[in-house]
């Protein structure tokens, strides 16, 4: 029997850099999005939400990190299996 496997392109990153992930399990989402740039790097902001539907999310934690590190954790996070890329809600 065939297995569905979601299309990556379904929910793809806003033309902005913006991006959302949800882990259903854990009842987490974590939004991905671009901070103002210094002449030394660019950097991406990751908030972190507890999320039961039909509450709205409630905020968690936020950190500040470089974009090539955010690049990684978003993959890693994909990776796992857990995580979904999402919609904000």
């Amino acid at each position: 029997m065939p297995q569905f496997r979601p299309d990556r392109n379904d929910h793809p990153v806003s033309p902005g850099g913006e991006g959302w992930l949800v882990n259903a399990d854990q009842h987490k989402v974590v939004q991905f999005k671009p901070d103002t740039p210094t002449a030394d790097a660019q950097w991406v902001i990751l908030r972190t939400f507890n999320w039961r539907p039909p509450d709205y999310p409630i905020p968690q934690t936020r950190r500040r990190m470089l974009r090539h590190n955010a690049v990684e954790e978003w993959e890693m996070m994909l990776k796992s299996g857990a995580w979904k890329r999402g919609q904000p809600k």
